[in-house]
């Protein structure tokens, strides 16, 4: 997107935010979105109202909808990689990161790492294969440092308009405000943070076609599912409530809507440490209800937190303050981020093409043969050399 049209685009969408929408966008947030009539109910609005409404922010480009799955009842597990890539070997590396499988978001990134951010949705039983493989990639040259945690599941914050001035069309930053509701708030650890206590396989191939399309849209009708699944609506109307919803497959919605302008705004990763449980909690406790919040996990074993931020450019100075405010009352103990390139982001839905006979499939011998003719002459030689 240009500056014109990021500048066009940021006009219609401060033109479409007024109080109505935002209540819409906050409900979306917190209750189920695809129970428009309940909705409709509980934030006070017209239920034909609340329909054409959200029909015109998904046509207009200004929100999506997608599900968020509960992955460790697929078996699977949250990696997060930071890598840093060799010099001239971006694509190398992109090549080598797609070759593994099982990933859902990857990105360029820039700042202590120079190369890609991905995330993988990767079945638990193979999770030493996964740290393997990368292993081997920073032996082979393609990186020369890289990051690889496991975590919860990531939870998506809802969009929320405290900080919006309505009658100016502006947003607010009130960053001290923010570092005293962190030192005030509850050492007891959130819910959706625990680490998981099991990871077994309560899916099959079916209700993975099905979760992998509400991934795309989370408001997809029965009848759409249908098509895709290959059974009838009634069919997908069943499992969808009897599996889907039962089991609680669904982690919850990711209501994706910038705030902000892109071209004047900045999407980072965070890694953060703290000394200890009661801070790490204290810090998460604050973030659930923030606009410069985009998703937030832990990492499985340790006091750290793995963050998106999408902060203003001429807010994000204040915000490194407030971070350095946290670490000198000792609630974050260290931090590291990258900055990551929004226009190289690629996604993909839950990898259901692995899953066969009820268990997934990976082939770490295949995937290591492959990942070794990837890998440029000149860099194994170099990397052999260090």
């Amino acid at each position: 997107m240009s500056r014109l049209e990021d500048y066009e685009w940021m006009l219609r969408y401060l033109k479409i935010l007024d109080p109505i929408n935002a209540k819409i966008i906050e409900g979306l947030g917190k209750h189920d979105p695809r129970n428009l009539f309940s909705l409709a109910k509980k934030i006070g609005l017209p239920p034909t109202t609340l329909a054409f409404r959200v029909k015109r922010l998904l046509n207009e480009g200004f929100l999506r909808i997608g599900a968020k799955l509960n992955l460790p009842k697929l078996g699977l597990m949250k990696a997060v990689l930071i890598a840093d890539a060799n010099r001239r070997h971006e694509e190398t590396l992109l090549k080598v990161i797609e070759n593994v499988g099982y990933w859902s978001y990857i990105a360029r990134c820039y700042g202590k790492f120079n190369g890609f951010y991905a995330l993988f949705s990767f079945p638990t039983e193979y999770k030493t294969a996964l740290e393997d493989y990368f292993e081997k990639v920073n032996r082979l040259g393609a990186i020369s440092n890289f990051v690889l945690s496991w975590t919860t599941n990531v939870f998506e914050v809802a969009p929320n308009f405290e900080w919006f001035d309505f009658k100016h069309k502006a947003w607010n930053f009130p960053w001290q405000k923010w570092v005293s509701e962190v030192l005030r708030s509850s050492e007891r650890l959130p819910k959706h943070l625990a680490d998981p206590k099991s990871y077994e396989v309560e899916v099959d191939f079916k209700d993975l076609l099905i979760l992998k399309e509400l991934e795309k849209n989370g408001l997809e009708n029965f009848t759409q599912l249908a098509k895709v699944v290959k059974i009838t609506p009634q069919g997908v109307r069943h499992r969808f409530h009897q599996h889907v919803a039962k089991r609680n497959l669904i982690a919850g919605y990711d209501i994706a809507i910038f705030p902000y302008p892109l071209q004047a705004s900045d999407l980072c990763a965070f890694v953060f440490d703290f000394p200890n449980e009661h801070a790490l909690a204290k810090f998460a406790h604050s973030l659930t209800d923030k606009p410069f919040v985009v998703s937030y996990a832990k990492v499985i074993g340790k006091n750290s937190l793995l963050v998106n931020f999408y902060v203003p450019k001429t807010e994000f100075s204040n915000f490194l303050t407030s971070l350095n405010s946290l670490t000198v009352e000792e609630i974050i103990q260290d931090f590291m981020y990258v900055f990551v390139d929004i226009p190289s982001f690629k996604r993909q839905t839950v990898s259901y093409e692995y899953f066969h006979e009820g268990r997934w499939v990976y082939d770490h011998a295949e995937q290591i043969k492959k990942l070794t003719k990837m890998i440029p002459l000149k860099l194994k030689a170099h990397a052999s050399s260090q």
